[in-house]
């Protein structure tokens, strides 16, 4: 499955489509069902989705016309992997598969998306540009992104000379980590504080590197989305 850090659930109920398919809502199949008339009319899962089978799915059931309602008390448990190295391949094959469904699902062209306001009761992701373009290029522009791309900026400054202007990059990308980091390092427990740090960086990491890798290989440039929920 694709994890729902896309997943565009604004409320309970009968769920909006975006114009732009890739942030519209969709479901993990963990937890979903599908009228059998659904899928009769679009058919079976894409076995060429090594994961984002269930966000392809969806996609083509809202194509056909078939509403896609939430259910909040619809629960299932689900475990976690248990060692870091098996939670890093889980995310980096996560990221490196996303592209392919966003290729399907949407025609070559410059897409950014920026993180939309308003909680956990909005719309994770909005459009903030879509033109076109000779090649699929998706950027999401993520905390994450931010602080390594100013970080970025802030050494290469440095190592042209330009001090102050490498000092002021490094502190807005410090600033940005700490507000990134934020919930995790308000836990009571310190050992408990780094390692969630740890770990959230990691996934996150192998998220972004998978998708662009993922992403090298279908001709595409993708910058995803990654999990930046603080809650």
């Amino acid at each position: 499955m694709i994890i729902q850090i896309l997943c565009n659930i604004v409320e309970d109920g009968y769920q909006q489509n975006e114009p732009d398919a890739w942030i519209s809502p969709f479901f993990s199949g963990a937890n979903v069902a599908f009228r059998r008339e659904a899928l009769d009319q679009v058919g079976p899962y894409d076995e060429k989705c090594t994961t984002g089978e269930d966000r392809d799915i969806c996609l083509r059931v809202a194509d056909a016309g078939w509403e896609v309602y939430f259910e909040p008390r619809a629960r299932v448990g689900h475990k976690n992997r248990l060692t870091p190295r098996s939670l890093v391949r889980q995310w980096f094959g996560y990221g490196f598969h996303h592209p392919y469904v966003a290729a399907k699902h949407s025609s070559r062209g410059l897409r950014v998306y920026r993180p939309a306001a308003g909680g956990r009761t909005s719309a994770i992701y909005r459009s903030l540009l879509s033109t076109g373009f000779p090649v699929h290029v998706s950027i999401f522009l993520t905390p994450f992104l931010a602080m390594h791309v100013l970080a970025g900026l802030a050494v290469l400054l440095a190592v042209l000379g330009q001090y102050v202007a490498a000092a002021v990059f490094g502190g807005i990308a410090l600033a940005v980590a700490l507000g990134y980091f934020r919930a995790d390092i308000g836990r009571r427990n310190i050992l408990q504080a780094a390692t969630f740090v740890v770990l959230r960086y990691l996934a996150n990491l192998a998220l972004l590197v998978g998708g662009l890798l993922g992403g090298a290989k279908l001709g595409m440039l993708y910058l995803g989305a990654t999990f930046d929920n603080k809650g």
